[in-house]
């Protein structure tokens, strides 16, 4: 980070230590070959190791160590594994109660902080000691251990905890002693494994993960592209460590187990990425169930032009964001995109000439320029509270993440009405389904085609593997009767599928790719709403006036070679026809 360089240069500078044409030109090997920045100016002869310890030391008020001479205690070892140690450049000194001191080559590092804290569960004390006494330390304190992403399995870390006899406190399903359960949660294998389980899901690109109790194991499954994958078995006696585990760094009350809880935990991942997780503790008949949304903003686009959209329905999208008031609806199941859209939107209409303000629950993307609101409910900060508040400061555009009431759909088409330009999502299958179910919710359909602009249903299909991907040659019959036959005027069509490889984990699918249908309110849509005709008939419509429905865009994205013909069939509805 700029703000941790500029820091260390000030010290340095300011005790004329280095000249600041060195600083750059460390600066540059730094963005060249990466690694810690005080290493690289002592390897570059720009500053000694004695000289820069006493620097930082002074400079940042952390006290020096000479690790050469202390004994650490082996249990305080166990705390961080050998190859996070090595990867970010520290030794665990000691432990006192929840507090790890920590002897680190570059204490400006943040992000390894932020790590570690996630990982051990403790508070980080940082402390300064040598580069090379702390290189010295790992070797001697972890002669042998490999570094656990390459070598250790979940099987492997099970088996060091059952070595270890460590868990049999926790076979009761209902222990109530809440000091011997933190004594418990707090075990280096338990960390280990938990953090394995957290870290290896945002590795496989996982969108939830899912920790379940069964009748006498623990299972431990992965939604990848939208399908779940179960990745172990373990024994059901780890069940209540682990959960207690996420209930400790989520901030949850571990000694709760007869109601629902919410919570959520930031991690770091190869050092700089940061993964957020949205936590939901269920209580089932055979123990505590936990599920994890993983909320990784690496590689999510959130551009309007990059999210699969057809040209003509993208243009006519564009239209419907830039006018001054009404409102833009986004439609589909959890997990089907719909906030990315929105905030794809958001993005193309975003100035500095306009007040732009969410409210979400919780807010999902950090973007700079808006006010972003979380939901408190249990402060009565709920989406209708949050909604009149803001309309009283005089805002452009708002986006509602949910509409889950009648009462925040009539503050948000009230709000469209009066000269704001509001985006929110519905829980609804089809474009043309969010007329009716907006009409069963109480609103009045004068009020629903004066005040909506465009809704968009969506899906999110996997994407065919690029590493295996294969063509072959449909059947005349399939291709008349899913409905390719108007779209390649040809009983001959030749589609794409994944033979299955490694990369892909023998699926044949690695990623995926949005489908969508935009339903543009024209004045004969409108009219239709008013007289409070059927879905179909509104549906009916729409395509004879140009709507690419999620079945026929799916069908384009499977010719073009992103998805499968499987894939289609397997999420989209026929159109009826």
């Amino acid at each position: 980070m700029a703000s941790l360089q500029d820091r260390l240069k000030e010290i340095l500078l300011r005790d004329k230590l280095i000249q600041p044409h060195d600083f750059e030109r460390a600066l540059k090997e730094h963005k060249k070959t990466g690694g810690v920045l005080s290493q690289i100016l002592i390897d570059l002869n720009i500053v000694d190791e004695d000289t820069l310890t006493q620097a930082l030391s002074e400079g940042l008020g952390l006290p020096p160590i000479n690790i050469s001479r202390l004994t650490v205690d082996p249990a305080v070892i166990k705390l961080i594994p050998k190859a996070t140690a090595e990867k970010y450049h520290v030794m665990p000194i000691s432990l006192m109660g929840e507090n790890l001191t920590l002897a680190m080559a570059d204490p400006l590092n943040i992000f390894a902080i932020d790590n570690l804290k996630t990982v051990t569960g403790l508070t980080v004390n940082p402390i300064i000691g040598k580069s090379k006494d702390i290189e010295a330390a790992i070797q001697k304190y972890y002669p042998d251990e490999e570094s656990p992403e390459e070598s250790e399995t979940f099987d492997e870390i099970i088996k060091d905890i059952q070595d270890t006899g460590e868990l049999e406190l926790v076979k009761d399903d209902d222990p109530t002693d809440k000091a011997s359960v933190e004594e418990i949660t707090d075990e280096a294998p338990i960390i280990k494994l938990t953090d394995t389980i957290i870290q290896q899901a945002a590795v496989a690109g996982a969108s939830d993960v899912f920790i379940e109790p069964l009748e006498k194991t623990m299972r431990v499954r992965y939604r990848i592209d939208g399908v779940i994958r179960e990745i172990d078995r373990m024994p059901k006696m780890l069940l209540f460590p682990v959960v207690s585990r996420i209930k400790i760094i989520s901030n949850l009350d571990i000694s709760e187990h007869r109601l629902p809880q919410d919570g959520r935990f930031k991690t770091v991942i190869s050092g700089d990425r940061a993964v957020d997780y949205r936590v939901n503790v269920l209580p089932t008949a055979l123990g505590e169930k936990v599920v994890l949304r993983v909320l990784d903003q690496r590689g999510t686009v959130l551009d309007i032009e990059k999210l699969g959209f057809q040209d003509n329905a993208l243009q006519k999208l564009k239209e419907c964001a830039l006018k001054p008031h009404g409102m833009i609806l986004t439609c589909g199941p959890t997990g089907s995109g719909k906030t990315t859209t929105l905030y794809s939107v958001l993005n193309h209409v975003d100035s500095p000439e306009k007040n732009i303000t969410t409210v979400e629950d919780p807010v999902e993307y950090q973007i700079k320029g808006l006010n972003q609101v979380n939901i408190k409910p249990n402060l009565g900060l709920t989406f209708p509270a949050s909604l009149r508040s803001i309309l009283r400061q005089d805002p452009d555009i708002i986006m509602i993440g949910e509409i889950r009431d009648a009462e925040t759909l009539d503050i948000a088409v009230k709000a469209a009405l009066t000269g704001h330009l509001v985006l929110s999502s519905l829980h609804t299958t089809t474009a043309a389904g969010s007329v009716i179910r907006m009409e069963n919710m109480g609103i009045e359909p004068f009020l629903i085609s004066s005040s909506v602009l465009a809704i968009i249903a969506q899906r999110l299909l996997r994407r065919v593997c690029e590493k295996c991907k294969e063509t072959y040659e449909v059947e005349p019959a399939i291709v008349k009767k899913v409905g390719l036959t108007p779209l390649v005027n040809s009983d001959k069509v030749k589609l794409f599928r994944g033979k299955g490889c490694k990369a892909c984990f023998q699926t044949g699918y690695k990623g995926r790719v949005g489908i969508n249908e935009i339903l543009i309110f024209t004045p004969h849509i409108r009219e239709m709403v008013l007289n409070r005709v059927g879905e179909l008939k509104i549906k009916e419509e729409a395509m004879k006036e140009g709507m690419i429905t999620m079945r026929q865009d799916g069908l384009l994205k499977a010719l073009s070679g992103m998805t499968s013909l499987e894939e289609v069939l397997r999420v989209t509805a026929s159109d009826g026809h």
